[in-house]
């Protein structure tokens, strides 16, 4: 802040708690919350400002009287994003983002740079690495990758032009320096993008989740390099992805105004891990993974939830923890103000995969003849007791119900997607996905018009070869049968049929031959064989 203003955006030391720097900001908004923000090492601290970004040394090392080492000039600039683990582009530079909300005739912006650039600074404003412009674009939010070389970028309006949604509309793209444009993220369903989140482990290949589409909207599993979906979880009323630190176990859920349904994954198996019971956690206000990947909690807190406040804790396959060391009554009705887990370093605990069940041991109810008593008889598990239907209503019971609603219900679940890997159709060669004016279209493989002209009429005549062939076949073969069955019936009824036939053909040649049709005339040219067979008879 100058002299005698009084600062209005301040910053102290978290260890001292000392008060470190101020600054005074015209306005505050919360899209462009925080104004200030450090690199992961905090080596440098960048300051949001009008039209500019302004580069301070991490640390403050003069306090008050630190100045800023460097301005980065971007022009109607309304937030920025950093990484808070990064590994920068790979050459040492830290990336980051920027969003210019429209303007008059101007789109949105969203860009991605590098500091220090490699570019040199014009008239224009700092040089980007990659950029998206956009009209309908209102909001910007960032997700970052575990290395924070990559970053998806969720544009976001307030109205949807379309008019089928009417929380607006949501746009997912992936920048990264190793691209050489902006990728627009194929979302396997059409709708608004409601949650993403990078898997956490930097040390595999990097890849993220996306719930989007109307409900019941679609979650599927997306390449962090190049954005292609490798795997679809399904259809289910869901809006939260919550990755396990490891990355192994994911869950996939439905809060806020949706009932709490969670189904868990493992995404190394790529397969559900089926739960003992449907998990439901009704009115979760917070949610997150213990730093061992093996339990993760839900909690209902005040002042989003002034009711049915506590704390509950499910196992990764879903299974919940009932011997909490607290008594959720205690905090009711609303005295819960946060819970979460204690943080650890990322190598604390190893990656460990599922542990075996029973029935993998081979022990239980439901394990296989492994597990049998000496005499080789399995113990039979008892079927649990189920609510009574009727004779007449068992059939409709298995179709789900015979009401309107059942019926629409199983109509609209028919449609839905399971899970299910996706496989990638193989590209065209010489396919580009444009068709220019004057240009064989994408399918041609880079023929011309007249070469597929010329190829259809070739097909053509193939065909018909084709299949003059296969008549004068089956002709041959009628015939050659008509001979072997002429052969075995009587000689007098054969002789018979044969001079009924040479009278018809008297009678067909005392005729106008232009009045004869195709039929007529082939038996014409029959005479000659009719008399050889008849001579061959000796009647």
């Amino acid at each position: 802040a100058q002299e005698g203003e009084t600062p209005n955006l301040k910053v102290w030391r978290v260890s001292t708690g000392e008060y470190v720097m101020g600054f005074r900001q015209k306005s505050l908004s919360r899209d462009s919350w925080p104004y200030v923000q450090w690199t992961n090492d905090e080596k440098f601290a960048f300051l949001l400002a009008t039209n500019e970004i302004r580069v301070y040394p991490g640390l403050f090392p003069q306090k008050t009287e630190t100045r800023f080492v460097e301005k980065i000039r971007i022009p109607g600039i309304s937030s920025m994003s950093f990484p808070s683990q990064s590994k920068g582009s790979g050459s040492g530079k830290i990336l980051f983002t920027s969003f210019i909300p429209k303007d008059k005739n101007k789109p949105s912006r969203a860009a991605l740079y590098e500091y220090p650039s490699s570019k040199p600074a014009s008239n224009a404003g700092y040089p980007a690495l990659v950029s998206k412009s956009l009209f309908q674009a209102e909001e910007m939010k960032v997700h970052w990758s575990p290395k924070g070389d990559a970053a998806l970028i969720a544009l976001q309006s307030t109205v949807d032009t379309s008019g089928q949604s009417y929380y607006g509309s949501t746009s997912l793209y992936l920048m990264s320096p190793q691209l050489s444009d902006t990728i627009a993220v194929p979302l396997p369903q059409e709708g608004p993008v409601l949650d993403v989140a990078w898997m956490p482990n930097a040390d595999k290949p990097p890849c993220f989740a996306v719930i989007a589409g109307r409900m019941p909207a679609l979650a599927s599993m997306h390449n962090g390099n190049d954005g292609k979906a490798t795997f679809l979880f399904g259809n289910r009323h869901q809006n939260t992805v919550m990755w396990a630190p490891h990355g192994r176990f994911l869950t996939l859920a439905g809060f806020g105004n949706l009932a709490g349904g969670m189904t868990f994954w493992d995404k190394n198996k790529e397969k559900q891990i089926p739960p003992a019971n449907p998990v439901t956690a009704a009115c979760t206000v917070g949610y997150g993974w213990s730093p061992d990947s093996r339990m993760m909690f839900v909690s209902t807190t005040s002042p989003r939830m002034n009711v049915d406040n506590g704390v509950h804790i499910y196992r990764y396959n879903g299974d919940k923890v009932n011997n909490l060391p607290w008594d959720n009554t205690n905090y009711l009705p609303d005295r819960l103000l946060q819970a979460c887990f204690l943080p650890a370093p990322p190598d604390t605990y190893p990656d460990r995969p599922q542990s075996p069940t029973l029935k993998d041991l081979g022990k239980g109810p439901d394990a296989s003849s492994a597990g049998t008593s000496q005499g080789g008889a399995a113990a039979a598990a008892p079927k649990p007791a189920s609510r009574y239907i009727p004779p007449s209503a068992r059939n409709r019971a298995e179709r789900g119900g015979s009401s309107l609603a059942d019926r629409m219900r199983a109509e609209k679940e028919g449609k839905m997607l399971g899970a299910q890997k996706v496989v990638e159709k193989p590209k065209i060669v010489g396919a580009t996905g444009k068709v220019v004016v004057g240009m064989a279209p994408a399918g041609a493989q880079g023929k011309s018009k007249t070469a597929q002209r010329r190829e259809k009429q070739k097909q053509k005549k193939q065909e018909e070869a084709a299949r003059k062939e296969l008549e004068e076949k089956l002709l041959a073969e009628q015939k050659a049968s008509e001979t072997a069955a002429a052969e075995r019936v009587d000689p007098e009824k054969r002789a018979r049929k044969l001079k009924k036939t040479l009278k018809q053909i008297e009678d067909l040649k005392k005729k106008d031959p232009s009045s004869l049709n195709e039929d007529q005339k082939k038996k014409i040219e029959t005479e000659q064989e009719v008399l050889d067979e008849l001579s061959k008879l000796g009647i």
